[in-house]
């Protein structure tokens, strides 16, 4: 009886040992995963302009035009559609430092573009002032607070609500009305069918353009936007 007791009393760390190592093993691989995850939705924010031909995030925005922002001719030959987020550095280099200004001058202005954004956040941090983009909007402001929350990249509080309503402010929303809607909190469901739309239609980075359903990711150079928009323009 002795030996037996001895031999079950050996067992059973052995096998608290196992169940261990596969809980690890388990947990190594749902921290890599969900890491894969983040990277792959962030981005690296290289140019790298792809062929896939996916119209999904247009079909979308024309069957749900209160969920993207437009400006330009509804009869432009080309149509474009920008995903950004306002903690993407690539999204608010493209946003800031001359390139969306120069495509605005010269293809949207005359009538060859029509310009869609999708609100969009990939992350808890940036949602409150995505969603506020729809509070904006309301107001025909969308594109004024969409330049100014890039504006606040990078410094302290960006993206709490005293950098919201800051972006507000300069943006010249009526910040009473702004504040009423951002407190309803009535536009998150909106922000996350936006979220689920992109990915589905292989949004994988931002920034990410579909160029008349092309896909394009990244912060191109000017002139590769151009070549990329006139090659829309003569197909």
């Amino acid at each position: 009886m002795a030996k037996v007791v001895t031999r079950r009393n050996k067992r059973k760390p052995q096998r608290s040992v196992n169940w261990l190592m596969i809980g690890g093993i388990l947990i190594v691989g749902v921290i890599a995963l969900f890491a894969l995850l983040f990277t792959t939705l962030q981005g690296p924010g290289e140019p790298t302009p792809t062929t896939a031909a996916v119209t999904t995030l247009t079909d979308y925005c024309a069957a749900n035009e209160e969920n993207c922002l437009e400006k330009g001719s509804p009869d432009a030959p080309v149509t474009i559609v920008e995903i950004s987020d306002y903690a993407c550095s690539h999204c608010r280099n493209f946003n800031l430092e001359g390139t969306a200004e120069a495509l605005d001058e010269q293809y949207v202005e005359a009538d060859q573009v029509r310009w869609i954004v999708l609100p969009y956040s990939s992350n808890d941090m940036t949602r409150p002032a995505a969603e506020a983009s729809f509070c904006a909007a309301e107001q025909g402001l969308f594109f004024e607070y969409h330049r100014e929350m890039f504006e606040l990249f990078g410094t302290e509080g960006a993206y709490s609500r005293d950098g919201i309503m800051s972006a507000a402010s300069a943006a010249g929303v009526d910040l009473g009305a702004f504040e009423q809607c951002v407190e309803a909190n009535e536009h998150a469901d909106t922000l996350q069918r936006n979220l689920v739309t992109a990915v589905n239609a292989g949004v994988r980075a931002t920034p990410t353009f579909f160029i008349n359903g092309r896909i394009v990711e990244g912060n191109l150079p000017l002139p590769s936007f151009q070549q990329q928009i006139e090659q829309a323009l003569e197909s």
